[in-house]
């Protein structure tokens, strides 16, 4: 083989490898879900109904990556900031479910990075669905302190 035809060989090979390295980023997320997965605070918005009526809420939703979960929020019925604990599941699938209050239940599928999940409430009688981000790795939904 000639030298010219030898380094124009080896400029589109290295050429053609830099190109897909950029074009495609190597995702480092795991394959599977746990509870460690949903590991601190986030930022949530709803917008829906509640008993037939026009509903939404705003808060964050904090999960101690072994289980529990803690939720600190202000509604448009109770019109105060409130604040709850519950549980919490996660499948190796990354979907799962969080229960609040006892009653309250929720089905959400996490992106297996735990950045994100989306979530519908499937207990009562509504229409509610969001979904949240993660904002911080440390637990911002704790009980407020009052004056």
């Amino acid at each position: 083989m000639n030298k010219p035809v030898l380094l124009a060989s080896v400029i589109t090979l290295f050429t053609a490898t830099s190109f897909n390295a950029m074009a495609a980023p190597v995702d480092k997320s795991p394959d599977r879900c746990s509870a460690q997965t949903l590991q601190g605070s986030y930022l949530y918005s709803i917008q829906g109904y509640r008993d037939g009526k026009p509903y939404a809420s705003g808060g964050f939703m904090s999960f101690d990556g072994a289980g529990k979960a803690t939720v600190l929020w202000t509604s448009s019925v109770e019109r105060a900031q409130r604040f709850t604990t519950g549980s919490y599941t996660v499948d190796e699938n990354c979907s799962g479910s969080m229960i609040l209050d006892v009653t309250t239940v929720n089905h959400f599928y996490i992106a297996p990075s735990g950045d994100y999940l989306e979530f519908v409430r499937v207990s009562g009688n509504g229409v509610i669905a969001t979904d949240a981000k993660r904002v911080s790795r440390d637990l911002l939904a704790t009980q407020p302190s009052r004056p």
